[in-house]
């Protein structure tokens, strides 16, 4: 048995058995600035207002220039139940738990269209993950419930202003009601977006946990659809079993208001580490389940130095922010690559987003 340590990853020349064309060299990690959720946009490599012009309202197009990297021709689609749905880890609410009464819609108008993501749940912030979604929309939109019930103004002012009606609670917003208000779906307004925030975000709670407000059987939000899979960049090996990776969502639904529609952070990432004859010696291994809101696991252990979205700072004064999403695969929350016999190893990496959308990447490596 080798340790992890001499484990030589690169590219084979030609088919399984191949030599290993290189060797890795198993530097520490450098960091790459400060982990941060709000940031200048000089840290995403946000493009001058200029751009803004000259992109589609809707649609891929020029909106590509808010992906961090080129998709990989590596990158393959997995078919449809190939692999475990993300959501299906048997918790309590990873699906279904439909809040009572609520109305299939949007909080903002027009109800019954789709709108565009800004941000998913569990998207590294300053000290944790996010706990909602984000939905684009301009400032000074108004907000309405999707569910009935009686309001509660958690806090009147500031950026984190907000109102709750049952499960929901809408932020960023200068409330409309008051406490002990009773409030109609889609009738009453419960505030609108707060100056600068270019977004309403949503979070949906039930007995202190936060949900997945697009988990399958319990998502109101409607219509909501993404056809464009993860793309998944070469994961980079490191020393003791350690294995880096960036992903990210494009999003097939794409809009602009005085930003464009920026890429997610994926729902889920996991590995798997197939042997020389073709056999895997290791099970999917998950990296990162977003099944529910990952409460009290250290961020650090998910997201490297310097992996951060584009956050207010950067959305309020730039039309489009490239986020770093750069993950630790193996040996953050998922046990690092194990200790094994010599010979050529494909790693497998594999990335889902909220709609259920799983994407593929092989990298071989040897054990000399």
């Amino acid at each position: 048995m080798e340790s992890a340590a001499r484990i030589r990853a690169g590219a084979a020349a030609g088919a399984a058995g191949a030599a290993v064309a290189w060797a890795l060299a198993f530097a520490p990690l450098a960091a790459a600035g400060p982990d941060a959720g709000e940031a200048s946009g000089a840290d995403f490599g946000a493009a001058p207002p200029a751009v803004l012009a000259r992109l589609p309202a809707r649609g891929p197009g020029p909106a590509a220039l808010a992906f961090p990297f080129a998709p990989p021709p590596e990158v393959r689609a997995v078919a449809p139940g190939a692999q475990p749905a993300f959501w299906a880890d048997g918790r309590s609410c990873s699906t279904g738990c439909r809040a009572p009464g609520a109305v299939l819609g949007w909080p903002v108008r027009p109800f019954h269209r789709q709108h565009a993501l800004r941000a998913g749940l569990n998207e590294r912030r300053l000290a944790n993950y996010h706990i909602g979604i984000d939905i684009q929309a301009r400032d000074g939109t108004a907000v309405y419930a999707v569910q009935p019930g009686v309001a509660r103004v958690l806090a009147s002012s500031g950026v984190d202003a907000r109102v709750q009606v049952g499960r929901f609670i809408y932020w960023h917003i200068v409330p409309s009601v008051a406490t002990g208000q009773y409030v109609v779906p889609y009738r009453t307004v419960v505030g609108r977006v707060l100056p600068t925030a270019g977004h309403l975000h949503l979070s949906e709670i039930v007995g202190g946990r936060y949900l997945n407000p697009l988990r399958p059987g319990g998502r109101i939000l409607a219509p909501w659809r993404d056809t464009a899979a993860p793309q998944i960049a070469a994961p980079q090996f490191r020393a003791g079993g350690v294995v880096l990776v960036r992903a990210f969502d494009p999003q097939s639904y794409r809009v602009r208001t005085t930003y464009v529609t920026p890429v997610l952070a994926p729902a889920a990432l996991a590995y798997r580490v197939v042997g020389p004859s073709g056999r895997a010696v290791t099970g999917l291994r998950w990296a990162l389940r977003g099944s529910q809101h990952l409460l009290g696991r250290p961020p650090g252990r998910l997201y490297t130095r310097g992996a951060r979205g584009g956050g207010w700072g950067c959305f309020m004064g730039h039309p489009i922010c490239r986020p770093n999403w750069n993950y630790r695969l193996a040996g953050g929350l998922a046990p690092p690559l194990p200790r094994l016999r010599s010979g050529v190893y494909r790693l497998i990496v594999y990335a889902w987003d909220w709609a259920g959308n799983v994407s593929a990447r092989d990298a071989r490596f040897g054990v000399g």
